[in-house]
């Protein structure tokens, strides 16, 4: 997982530099870039985000966690956000919607009261 803001106000990262002068209102949090996105416009970060809100949906019971997404444009198709989970967006963040039918979202399949959902290249989400 990324860098910590616990215990701060102000959090700069080495890749985008990130000002966060908002109250930390999470324990835990992390860059989405820790999580292989890249903010180009271009490519798909759907797993990323995917990812990063799995493991930081980890840290509900302690104080939940906040994902900080900089600034760039972020391709990404669907993804659902947890509970106790704050999504932080740069003022020049911009999430681009995918065009791509199958980065749109994943498929659910129902086996003995078993939700799994896999992505569309077939790897395994839940």
């Amino acid at each position: 997982m990324g860098s910590s803001l616990a215990g701060s106000t102000l959090a700069e990262y080495h890749q985008n530099t990130v000002e966060y002068k908002a109250i930390n209102c999470r324990k835990h949090s992390a860059v989405l870039t820790d999580f292989g996105a890249v903010g180009d416009g271009k490519t798909s970060n759907t797993k990323a985000f995917e990812e990063a809100i799995k493991t930081l949906s980890k840290y509900a019971p302690d104080g939940g966690a906040q994902l900080i997404v900089p600034a760039g444009k972020w391709l990404t198709g669907s993804f659902n956000l947890t509970s106790h989970f704050t999504l932080f967006l740069h003022k020049d963040a911009v999430l681009l919607a995918s065009q791509v039918y199958m980065d749109l979202s994943y498929l659910i399949f129902k086996k003995n009261l078993l939700h799994e959902a896999y992505y569309h290249d077939g790897s395994h989400i839940i």
